[in-house]
């Protein structure tokens, strides 16, 4: 199924070190919604950050190099960028760790574990405080790629 015409992607930065976590996102944050790129450590998050200007965010704050928390205060501190959405995504659960990211603007925090089934929807959740009508598309786009009525192509059975 191809998204319709008139939707564009939504851009999607993911900075996680995690590799199953990465396949999560991968699987959970279909292509036709989403244009995704990720990033395995914090060091070149900021400067993929500002020549790609993503609409979402997600990061983890324990990463290699530079922190998420890091990531997060310099791109609302020193940048001043209120224009992507960014939502945590940490084992981080302490209720210091999320206040400390509520106050530098953040708008959403997942706790992991999470699946690649609830993850679409968690994320366009958080989206929706900063772009309602995008989010909205996005998420009856979402909708319409889990019926199984929709799946491209003809069904493959695995008899011999």
């Amino acid at each position: 199924m191809e998204e319709p015409a008139s939707f564009n992607k939504i851009r999607t930065l993911i900075v996680e070190d995690d590799k199953a976590v990465s396949l999560i996102y991968k699987n959970g944050l279909p292509e036709e919604v989403f244009e995704k790129r990720l990033l395995a450590d914090g060091n070149d998050a900021l400067e993929i950050y500002r020549e790609w200007k993503p609409d979402i965010l997600i990061l983890d704050i324990m990463l290699p190099g530079t922190s998420g928390y890091a990531i997060l205060k310099s791109i609302r501190e020193e940048m001043q960028s209120a224009d992507t959405a960014i939502v945590m995504a940490t084992a981080l659960s302490g209720r210091e760790a999320v206040m400390d990211c509520l106050s530098l603007g953040i708008q959403g925090y997942i706790v992991k574990p999470f699946t690649h089934k609830e993850i679409g929807q968690r994320v366009l959740g958080y989206y929706r405080k900063t772009n309602p009508e995008r989010a909205e598309t996005a998420l009856a786009l979402l909708e319409v790629l889990k019926d199984p009525a929709h799946k491209d192509g003809p069904q493959v059975s695995a008899v011999p």
